[in-house]
């Protein structure tokens, strides 16, 4: 009896230092705004690192491409042992710090320069920050093996530098043949720093040490991670105020050229931008969850008050439209976006009045300037007269994805005036071919371009769009017939009545996501698994974006492979 009772109190006791252990060992959650510097102009947030691993694998481009990518993990399993991890800390360092971490991301700038080719790009000043609820020389250990071997799969055998800056210690991973594409990293206490430059890493730092104010003192963050997150939201992300107008004010210098070859027009949008920014978007959100083997990613756009009511009306959609335009555009065009709304005239007036209504008086004219120059890439020179002419559907493609060859298709509501608007661009010198069964029309002006009526639908853009269009829909080779491209279109309700749809064929996204988790030459030695994934690929090849208006905002909805997370994969990379 007595032996009996010896073991039933060692057991007891074995018990309770069990639980004092894992009580001990608990992982309290910390608000992760508190570490990134109050004038982040985009912040994003995960708690849990092994439900977004688990969202992953239950992906469907997840267990239908990762074992042809030379990716051999038991997601399940791992999983399982990171929450083993989590709970009593115990197992290798990086292992306990990624199942425990919480982890925030900012982007605390824009920087715009040329690359070699003379060509403008736009890259982020961008930090990840991981409480990794665990003691400094464990977080360090992990930060060198986890950011070392992702940075060693992305810039294939980079040159690494160490330094001390201001007491800490800072590590920096440089791809061999361009120094501006690195990544750092840095340890203070049970906090890893990981950015793309020194100077967003040591912003976090100041953050760490009180020498700079943090995000958590915004109102606006906590009032919209509370109305904007779901029970089953992976992430959540949120753009200040601020922080729109100078996203805004940075985007237009590379789309610049693109809204007009005029440079005044350049130049006026570029000086609007930033009273835009300011005036007509309060706040931005984001939050990320699975949804039928994809992942959803959820932006929102806050527009000030009364603004969406005096958009409403002016943007409804058309309850019904034929939705046919596809079957013009190649098999392998790379984006389509489908606009929709009853009374296209009428949205542009409505969607330029309430524009020029957030301006100051001087600004306010130059509003159409502006949007009217954004038409004429597509051979709209009057687009009041246009869309007055058109039906509910327009549709806008990018053929291939540099972008230069784009087209514009609409429904033909009078195809007398179109007709005539389109003598009065071609001039009385415009020519006429036949492209399989159809006719084109072609001006002397090679910049003008080319158009053709197709049924009850009419085709603008370069002489080469229009002809490749053409050849495709005469050769029954076309986007409507492409099998992936209808399965990804069943993801819509078939009743949805959306403002925007927009199809991108992302394969590329999705190979460099696989090419930086598996390494750069990871399927090389396997060539019949590479061919296979490349075949498997274009299965999970189209993401679908979706925008509607709703109470005070714009909603816009992503269906895709990996969402947001493959894209901060590359930013952190590039």
């Amino acid at each position: 009896m007595r032996m009996i009772w010896k073991a039933s109190l060692i057991t007891l006791l074995l018990i309770v230092i069990g639980a004092g252990w894992l009580w001990w060992n608990r992982v309290q959650s910390v608000d992760m705004s508190r570490y990134v510097p109050a004038d982040s102009i985009i912040y994003a947030e995960a708690n849990s690192l092994p439900e977004i691993i688990s969202a992953f694998g239950s992906t469907d481009a997840w267990q239908s491409l990762a074992p042809h990518a030379g990716i051999d993990v038991d997601v399940a399993k791992a999983v399982w042992l990171s929450r083993i991890a989590k709970w009593t800390g115990i197992g290798a360092a990086e292992a306990v710090v990624l199942s425990r971490a919480q982890i925030a991301v900012t982007v605390l700038g824009v920087e715009a320069f040329e690359d070699s080719a003379s060509t403008l790009k736009v890259a982020p000043r961008i930090a990840l920050v991981a409480e990794t609820h665990c003691g400094e020389s464990r977080a360090r250990a992990a930060a060198e093996k986890i950011v070392g071997e992702f940075a060693s799969r992305a810039y294939t055998s980079p040159r690494v530098e160490r330094k001390d800056v201001g007491g800490t210690s800072f590590i920096s991973w440089i791809a061999p043949h361009d120094a501006r594409r690195k990544i750092v990293a840095a340890v203070s206490g049970s906090v890893i720093i990981v950015g793309n430059n020194d100077a967003a890493v040591e912003a976090c730092l100041a953050v760490a040490r009180g020498e700079r104010p943090d995000l958590g003192e915004n109102v606006g963050l906590h009032q919209t991670r509370k109305q904007f997150t779901l029970p089953d939201s992976l992430a959540f992300g949120f753009v200040p105020q601020g922080g729109a107008a100078k996203l805004l004010e940075v985007a237009v210098l590379p789309y610049a050229g693109q809204i007009s070859s005029n440079q005044n027009i350049q130049s006026l949008a570029a000086s609007l931008a930033p009273q835009l920014g300011n005036k007509l978007i309060s706040i931005g959100a984001w939050s990320a969850r699975l949804s039928d083997g994809m992942i959803e990613d959820r932006f929102y756009i806050g527009l000030p008050d009364g603004l969406a009511s005096r958009v409403q009306t002016a943007f409804a959609p058309a309850e019904k439209y034929d939705g046919n335009a596809s079957q013009l555009l190649p098999a392998d065009t790379y984006q389509i976006t489908q606009y929709n709304y009853r009374d296209p005239e009428g949205a542009w007036r409505g969607f330029q009045a309430a524009i020029a209504s957030q301006l100051d008086p001087l600004s306010a004219p130059f509003v159409g300037v502006v949007l009217d120059g954004a038409m004429k890439p597509y051979g709209i020179e009057t687009p009041r007269e246009f869309l007055r002419s058109v039906g509910p559907e327009i549709i806008t493609a990018r053929l291939d994805e540099s972008g230069n060859s784009t087209v514009l298709i609409v429904t033909a509501r009078d195809a007398r005036a179109l007709r005539e608007q389109l003598r009065k661009r071609f001039g009385t010198l415009a020519r006429t071919t036949k492209v399989g069964k159809e006719e084109m029309i072609i001006s002397p002006k090679p910049e003008r371009g080319a158009a053709s009526f197709v049924s009850n639908f009419l085709i603008t853009g370069s002489e080469e769009s229009v002809r490749r269009c053409l050849k495709a829909y005469d050769a029954g080779n076309t986007l409507a017939a492409n099998e992936h491209f209808k399965r990804a279109a069943e993801h819509l309700p078939a009743d949805s009545q959306f403002n925007v749809v927009t199809y991108t064929d992302d394969r590329e996204s999705t190979r460099l996501f696989f090419s930086r988790l598996a390494g750069q030459n990871s399927t090389d030695a396997t060539l019949p698994k590479a061919k296979r994934f490349e075949e498997l690929l274009k299965g999970d090849s189209y993401t679908i974006t979706v925008t509607e208006l709703v109470d005070n905002g714009f909603m816009r909805q992503t269906y895709s492979s990996f969402g947001q997370f493959s894209k901060l994969v590359g930013e952190l990379a590039r």
